[in-house]
């Protein structure tokens, strides 16, 4: 794996698609959909109904677009692959 991005159309290793730069924004989602799904639990948890539904609207947003961002990259890579 270089630097900027691997050379070959597919990840042939566990763990290497999480070394691929293109997949860093797609990881963020979800790691702050994780931490949107714990806010969202702990005002749910207090009775702060505005924040719980302010933090479920966010988390399902940021969940989705993670996963937007992970099937993106896959089609990209598939697409690759076919070329060769």
């Amino acid at each position: 794996m270089s630097d900027i991005t691997s050379s070959a159309a597919y990840h042939s290793k566990p763990g290497e698609s999480l070394a691929d730069p293109y997949n860093i924004p797609g990881i963020l989602l979800f790691f702050a959909g994780i931490v949107g799904l714990a806010s969202t639990l702990t005002a749910a948890g207090y009775g702060f109904g505005g924040w719980t539904a302010l933090g479920a609207i966010a988390t399902a947003l940021s969940f989705t677009a993670s996963i937007a961002v992970f099937v993106l990259e896959h089609e990209r890579l598939r697409r690759r692959a076919t070329r060769r």
